[in-house]
């Protein structure tokens, strides 16, 4: 099982490994209830999850339950259609209304893999955890965390891969995506251990559409000022950004030879080497502490196959492509 966590950090539940979280994945869909899951492969249903303050939802609960309703308990009913059958959970747990449901086709009714999928729903259900209002800003940030790592996990695929086509540009491209995100979670991590606190400052961690968020220039002066690289990696970053742009820019309208793509590729791969020893260094440092994102508090530096399993599982969320699929699972 891996964990999933509530885009606003209200609640935490236990989904399996080869489970799918749908709504970042569909063109359009929007991270508010209610959260989708299914299978990675050949899915025969879908599990819908939504919460909703328990005043808003059901106020005669509320009232009743002025500290919250403190042990959970579904009501469970049926709403089928002659397309789909929908099976329905309601719930409450502490501040929070839950509604559960799980979909699929009329034409399974009968089919005795629906029991099977029934079973996990009914875990999932059992497995929510409601965090404490004031614990909630931690959770949804440690949760961007998570997916920023795994997108960082994912971009290794995408350069493997180019590595293997000799894609040049593409190499340049993706290197400096990973010299960007290195530096991103060093001064993540820096903050913490200068401020000894759990607070992530996820401005570095993830950008909207709307969002104008750091540029990559911006995050080499705030890693050279932090102390995190110094004026020489600090100068040889911005030459490399420089002849990035020409690659990407302006490769058609320049005297850039194919050639000189080797070279700049070359740079960049030694320069991810460079960025990634720096961010680990870090980590070991906040390894023996007992605050920030690697700290022992949150044991994220134990290199467990459940840890492992979960990393694949989230650069796979990442790709929604099958040609860099990785196994999850049994």
């Amino acid at each position: 099982m891996k964990h999933w966590t509530e885009p606003n950090g209200i609640l935490l539940i236990q989904i399996p490994i080869d489970w799918q979280y749908l709504n970042p994945a569909i063109d359009g869909s929007e991270e508010e209830p209610p959260y989708g899951f299914q299978s990675y492969k050949d899915p025969i249903g879908c599990f819908q999850l939504s919460c909703y303050p328990l005043s808003e939802q059901a106020p005669s609960i509320a009232k009743a339950n002025p500290n919250g309703v403190r042990n959970l308990s579904w009501n469970k009913s049926r709403m089928d259609d002659p397309n789909f059958c929908i099976h329905l959970f309601f719930g409450a747990l502490h501040d929070q209304a839950l509604i559960g449901k799980y979909i699929y086709d009329a034409s399974l009714k009968d089919d005795d893999r629906i029991n099977g999928q029934l079973n996990i729903v009914d875990k999932i259900l059992k497995s929510i955890v409601i965090v404490p209002v004031n614990d909630r800003q931690l959770a949804s940030d440690l949760d961007k965390f998570d997916r920023f790592t795994g997108s960082l996990a994912a971009s290794h695929d995408l350069l493997n891969s180019a590595i293997d086509s000799g894609s040049y540009i593409e190499i340049i491209a993706i290197s400096a995506n990973q010299i960007d995100a290195y530096l991103r979670l060093s001064l993540v991590i820096t903050k913490q251990l200068n401020d000894k606190t759990d607070d992530i400052d996820t401005q570095y961690l993830f950008q909207s559409d709307e969002d104008r968020g750091f540029m990559e220039r911006k995050v080499f002066d705030h890693a050279l000022k932090s102390n995190v690289i110094d004026h020489r990696v600090f100068e040889d970053l911005n030459a490399l950004y420089q002849l990035r742009n020409r690659v990407i820019h302006r490769y058609i309208i320049s005297n850039i030879k194919t050639r000189d793509l080797v070279d700049i590729a070359s740079r960049y791969l030694s320069a991810v080497e460079t960025t990634r020893l720096i961010l680990r260094e870090l980590e070991n440092r906040q390894a023996g502490v007992q605050y920030g994102v690697y700290g022992k508090k949150f044991g994220k530096t134990s290199v467990t196959e459940e840890a492992v399993e979960r990393l694949r599982a989230t650069a796979n969320d990442k790709h929604f492509i099958k040609k860099f699929e990785r196994k999850v699972g049994k």
